[in-house]
């Protein structure tokens, strides 16, 4: 009790604007400063920020909550016999977790060490868990090295941990207990626990990426088709082949779906469903791959054609003229051209009339015996085609907003509509992924389908908040759309 009694007079010292460099811990002295820089009040009770069914919410999705079993049986000691309680906080301080010694328990509930209150050092002052996140490392707090007078008859000692994924600090670990039960060896046994804690976090997502892995690059990515797996802050987490790329990749702050990464090498950014990582893939094509002369965004209501830099909105004849030259990259003579766009009353002149006004909108992008494209061409929808092909169905589904060209009557549209569509949506049903499925759903293509609303019901969980809202979709279509009477049998 003697090292408490002159800690106390060093803290009523520094209290007193008094110099005790020399004589308190550095750790404990810079807390001080930051403590009482932040204005608190050293006799105050750190603030309850949240009630308890909200704590509850928080901590069973709180990345430590699967470790706890990790952590009770290396402290079961200190709880149990040595009079301590196990507290568990969140990066910013705010405890969601306490058990332990009982009396220990009630005893602290008067100073507000209870789930939901604010122990970061900003609002409790210099203690375990608030200032072990401040120095990002284990720490001991003694007695009347608190900052605040209330904590003086307790000790506790805290250790970070991180997220194994970025580094991160994501809560704390602490030990507490009366300062008769202090004792040297609970820092080094917290320090323990949060570094066992890390391993768990680390094997955990080891095998998560491993499912990531076989789930959407097995027999996808390659020498030719190189992908990786990021991590939501752009770490590579996995490649294949591996070592192709390593590090991070700086995700761009658009949401734009494409990065240029290494020596200029074009990549497209995928989501995947239900995880905070995402995919990366490259291909050899795409190596220092030019943006195309002309680019053709013929899905959804509203379709344009950019070239030089410039967005060009398109009419609906010229729509379809572009669609069925990137539909034949081979190039039609002007009468089967005019065929496939008018039907049989269809005349070249009013096919060369209508180029000559595209020539005049775009530039020289087309040229004639036989009427082709004259520069690099892409479409939106060719890309959805390739994004399919190569399983990349989150991305596919961004890109997919609407039909090709909707309102077209033109039979090759219409034929290529229809074989785009069904590409789509026997891929998304084939995934069986819930979140994949949704979309589809969601989608203007999927909004009516009811085999898909049906099937999504059987991969949705009873706890799934999409749940209700599906059984709805599936509801309204079931009656919009009711099953067909078989036919009696002659016979």
């Amino acid at each position: 009790m003697g090292q408490a009694l002159a800690l106390r007079r060093l803290y009523e010292a520094f209290h007193e604007d008094q110099e005790i460099d020399s004589r308190v811990r550095a750790v404990v002295a810079q807390s001080w400063r930051r403590s009482e820089q932040s204005g608190l009040d050293p006799g105050g009770l750190p603030r309850v920020l949240a009630e308890e069914d909200e704590v509850s919410e928080r901590w069973q999705h709180h990345p430590l909550f699967p470790v706890l079993p990790i952590l009770r049986q290396l402290l079961s000691d200190a709880t149990t016999q040595s009079g301590h309680m196990l507290v568990i906080s969140d990066a910013d301080g705010m405890l969601l977790w306490i058990e332990g010694h009982r009396r220990v328990i009630e005893a602290t509930e008067n100073m507000h060490l209870v789930c939901g209150a604010d122990w970061s050092e900003a609002g409790a002052g210099t203690n375990a868990m608030g200032t072990a996140v401040a120095v990002d490392h284990p720490v001991q707090i003694f007695s009347a090295e608190h900052f605040n007078k209330l904590v003086h008859p307790w000790q506790c000692s805290g250790a970070p941990i991180h997220d194994p994924e970025t580094g991160e600090i994501i809560g704390v670990i602490d030990l507490t207990g009366h300062v008769k039960s202090a004792h040297p060896h609970t820092l080094s046994l917290v320090g323990a626990a949060a570094g066992m804690a890390e391993v768990f976090l680390g094997q955990d997502m080891e095998r998560r990426v491993t499912r990531l892995k076989d789930k959407y690059l097995a027999g996808r990515a390659g020498t030719d088709h190189p992908a990786a797996i990021l991590g939501r802050t752009g770490k590579v987490l996995a490649a294949v082949p591996e070592g192709w790329i390593t590090g991070e990749v700086e995700l761009p702050e658009d949401g734009a779906t494409q990065v240029r990464i290494g020596d200029g090498l074009l990549a497209d950014l995928e989501p995947i469903p239900g995880d905070s990582a995402m995919l990366l893939w490259s291909s050899s094509e795409a190596r220092n791959a030019p943006a195309p002369d002309l680019y053709l965004e013929l899905l959804g209501a509203r379709t344009t054609a950019v070239a030089n830099d410039q967005v060009f909105d398109l009419s609906k004849r010229h729509g379809e003229l572009l669609a069925v030259l990137a539909l034949n990259p081979e190039g039609l003579s002007a009468e089967r051209l005019a065929l496939e766009l008018y039907g049989e009353t269809g005349k070249p002149e009013s096919l060369r009339a209508e180029i000559s006004r595209l020539r005049s909108l775009l530039g020289p992008v087309i040229e004639s015996r036989p009427y082709r494209f004259s520069i690099d061409v892409r479409s939106d929808f060719a890309e959805v085609e390739d994004m399919v092909a190569a399983g990349r169905l989150s991305l596919a589904l961004e890109k997919y907003r609407d039909v090709l060209l909707g309102e077209s009557e033109v039979p090759l549209i219409v034929q290529a509509r229809q074989r785009l569509d069904g590409l789509v949506r026997s891929a998304v049903i084939a995934s069986d992924d819930p979140v994949v499925i949704s979309r589809w759903c969601a989608s203007g293509s999927g909004r009516e389908d009811l085999e898909a609303a049906e099937i999504l019901l059987t991969l949705l969980a009873e706890d799934d908040g999409e749940l209700q809202g599906a059984i709805a979709r599936a509801e309204r279509l079931r009656r919009s759309q009711p099953r067909r009477e078989v036919a009696p049998n002659p016979w």
